[in-house]
């Protein structure tokens, strides 16, 4: 028999994988994310579904029956891939499954810092009814936007802000001319992009050549005091680098779904000290209807392995003679 391993789940109930599971397998239910303890639960198993559990090359070589790891997740930063390859471990993960959602938490950010939205609630909450004290607002029709990184997230952005008449810039050297266009997406460099936005999105993958990736440098060539909102993975952005930029006023006020560290050290974290800054906790993947396809299709992925019917599995790491 078989034995399935989910490792960790946010939502802490395991009804919509095990329906998807095959019927005849061992499915253990844990909670465990750190390396010792993954390696405790996984032992024996075939088959992982994960979120956020440690797969380092440490831990897959102690797993040494280990066929599949489904990230139940798009990103698949806590599994390193590389090692995966060499020990004839396959990979999975749920591409698209939020595109809808997460477009929406961005732009629902976006609007709102572009529009004051929180700041007015903060001080009608407390009972003060003035609009004084707050930043310049601006006509949002008047106003450009710069896409950081252009995948079907950030092109559904695009679609949602020209329905503000927002101008949309975009970055990302893997974006067909073609497809920007038909996105209502101007492609530009990085440098033009943050020269001419006054609001700007980030949505990248986290990798190496990521991590990082907007940092002092990205946030000094940003001339027009813009929003800036990252819906992607904390670790893309240099933490203390946007501290210091809402600190200098370079930023007019951030949205963050993400951060480098989640969760937060709430007491001692500097981000938390700004009141133009608007946090949500990792929520724009979120609705039911995304909870359930994730949860689905990464079950999916690995009843559809097991079974072989390797071309209705997700794929990032193919290894299907282990």
């Amino acid at each position: 028999m078989n034995k399935i391993v989910v490792t960790d789940c946010s939502w802490n109930c395991y009804e919509v994988e095990k329906k998807h599971l095959p019927k005849n397998a061992e499915i253990v239910c844990t909670q465990v994310t750190s390396a010792d303890a993954v390696v405790e639960a996984c032992r024996g198993a075939v088959a992982v579904m994960s979120e956020y559990a440690d797969f380092s090359r440490k831990v897959m070589e102690q797993l040494p029956d280990l066929k599949i790891i489904a990230n139940s997740t798009i990103g698949v930063d806590n599994i390193d891939l590389e090692a995966a390859k060499d020990l004839g471990i396959s990979v999975a993960n749920v591409p698209n499954y939020c595109v809808h959602e997460v477009a929406e938490h961005a732009m629902a950010l976006i609007a709102a810092l572009l529009r004051n939205i929180v700041w007015y609630d903060r001080k009608v909450s407390q009972k003060i009814w003035d609009i004084s004290g707050g930043p310049t607002l601006y006509r949002m029709s008047d106003l450009t936007l710069g896409l950081i990184g252009c995948g079907q997230i950030p092109r559904r952005v695009a679609k949602m802000a020209q329905g503000f008449e927002m101008e949309v810039l975009g970055h990302d050297p893997y974006l067909p001319e073609e497809l920007a266009k038909q996105c209502g997406i101007r492609l530009v460099s990085l440098d033009e992009l943050c020269e001419k936005s006054d609001a700007i999105l980030a949505h990248v993958p986290l990798t190496d050549s990521t991590e990082n990736l907007i940092n002092k440098a990205v946030f000094d060539k940003m001339k027009k005091q813009p929003v800036f909102v990252n819906t992607a993975r904390g670790g893309i952005v240099d933490q203390k680098a946007l501290c210091a930029a809402l600190k200098s006023g370079q930023l007019k006020g951030a949205g963050l779904d993400v951060l480098v560290d989640e969760p937060p050290d709430f007491e001692n974290d500097e981000i938390f000290t700004f009141d133009n800054v608007i946090f949500t906790p990792h929520a724009a993947f979120y609705s039911e209807t995304a909870l359930e396809e994730v949860r689905r299709r990464s079950a999916e992925n690995v009843t559809n392995f097991l079974q072989g019917n390797f071309d209705k599995v997700d794929f990032l790491v193919r290894n299907t003679e282990r």
